[in-house]
């Protein structure tokens, strides 16, 4: 066996002194390139200038890694089989390898604090305390198959961990009781799947590596729909949350792009110079925004049935782009966005009004979309003032349809509570 922790101690000291130092800046985008203009290493994309500046440089292939809430970037490295720590200043220490690790490809932290990382070969999952000791959460045999070539690693709000498996096409979930299960098929979307996010809304959001596709799964009932189908993303890798609202995705074509709530993408930046552009990270980004988007109450199904469904994209934050979503509407018909500043639970029409109508509360007139039942679909995308005040605010909204095949020609969605975080 390899002796990891000697090759990456030897290798980092024959790189310590020509490493430069660089200030840390909280924006900045850290880039894990396996072919960089210095070798491998993280290389720091400024946020203003788009100028590519080496950070950490001197290792194998820096995979998908995490500014941790302790100021350092763990970065996982598949080539020398280790973890290593890097400092603001870009100082690297050796963290962890051997023993359960030989390829790890992802490391994300928990909303505790807590470090998991990824090893694609060995088909691991290991939890690391501050220490770097090892700890199996699990492997194939102990998740009875769930856990296949992991390689994406994202952890939810409730601190749920969620596994891209990249040799089965699937979704692995880990609750925090040790539970494993599946979490979504892929619904036939996934082919080699990556890096992944998951928002405070109920979206798992996970890069398909061989379809160059950004996938979208709905946790609660596990459904996969196609969020981003660029033809300018070849081969997208890492898949970050922004604090700015939206996704940031590394790419095989040497590029880090931006997808909006709407699934829409815009190029940062590409240097095809340098290489695949495996991993991003930004100081800025984790911890995640603590906004949610919170469903409640039941809706009023309309015609054939269908209740129409109110939900979130990414998470209400302030100074960043989220979205509202509504589908299972009648097509073609007109409705109202109800918001107000409490919830509610007031007979109407033969269903509930969920919104607390008796304080500050309004309609928004909306038009639906698309013919027939339950085929109209509206996202409403917008972005949060940057106002601290606004944080822990919650507003109650609710959708009512025009539909003649509801038992008072009305339909109504679920509640749903916009939580404001940051």
């Amino acid at each position: 066996m390899r002796d990891v922790p000697r090759i990456a101690a030897c290798l980092l000291s024959l790189v310590a002194a020509a490493a430069p130092a660089v200030a840390l800046d909280e924006d900045d985008y850290y880039l894990s390139l396996p072919s960089g203009p210095q070798g491998g290493g993280i290389y720091r994309l400024d946020s203003d200038t788009l100028l590519l500046e080496p950070f950490a440089v001197g290792l194998g292939i820096p995979f998908y890694g995490v500014w941790s809430v302790d100021g350092s970037l763990y970065i996982p490295d598949r080539a020398l089989g280790a973890v290593f720590k890097i400092s603001d200043t870009g100082v690297i220490t050796p963290f962890a390898a051997g023993g359960l690790l030989s390829t790890p490809v992802t490391i994300a932290e928990s909303p505790s604090g807590q470090l998991a990382v990824s090893d694609i070969f060995q088909e691991t999952v290991v939890l690391l305390d501050a220490q770097g000791n090892q700890t199996l959460l699990h492997d194939a045999v102990t998740s009875g198959g769930l856990i296949a070539g992991p390689g994406g690693l994202g952890y939810g709000p409730d601190g749920t961990l969620y596994v891209s498996n990249n040799t089965n096409d699937t979704v692995a979930g880990i609750d925090t009781g040790g539970q494993a299960f599946l979490a979504s098929d892929g619904g036939g979307l996934l082919n080699q799947p990556g890096g992944l996010a998951v928002d405070g809304s109920g979206n798992l959001f996970i890069a398909s590596y061989n379809s160059n596709l950004i996938v979208r799964i709905r946790l609660a009932t596990g459904e996969a729909e196609v969020f981003c189908d660029d033809p300018f993303m070849v081969r997208p890798n890492d898949v970050k949350l922004s604090h700015l609202g939206g996704l940031l995705v590394t790419t095989r074509n040497s590029s880090l792009v931006h997808i909006d709530a709407l699934g829409q993408l815009s190029v940062i930046s590409q240097d095809t110079s340098t290489g695949e552009w495996d991993g991003v990270a930004v100081p800025n980004d984790h911890p995640p925004c603590t906004g949610r988007f919170i469903p409640y109450g039941a809706g009023l199904a309309g015609s054939a049935g269908i209740t129409p469904e109110l939900g979130g994209i990414f998470s209400p934050c302030i100074g960043a782009g989220t979205a509202i979503e509504v589908r299972g509407v009648l097509g073609g018909t007109t409705g109202s966005l109800a918001w107000g500043i409490g919830p509610g639970s007031v007979p109407f029409k033969q269903g509930q009004l969920l919104v607390d109508v008796t304080q500050a509360w309004a309609l928004i007139p909306l038009v639906f979309p698309g013919v027939g039942a339950g085929a109209g679909r509206i996202v409403v995308p917008f972005e949060l003032p940057d106002e601290p005040l606004f944080v822990g605010i919650s507003l109650y909204l609710q959708v009512l349809a025009v539909d003649p095949g509801a038992p008072a020609g009305v339909s109504m969605s679920n509640g749903l509570q916009e939580l404001i975080g940051n």
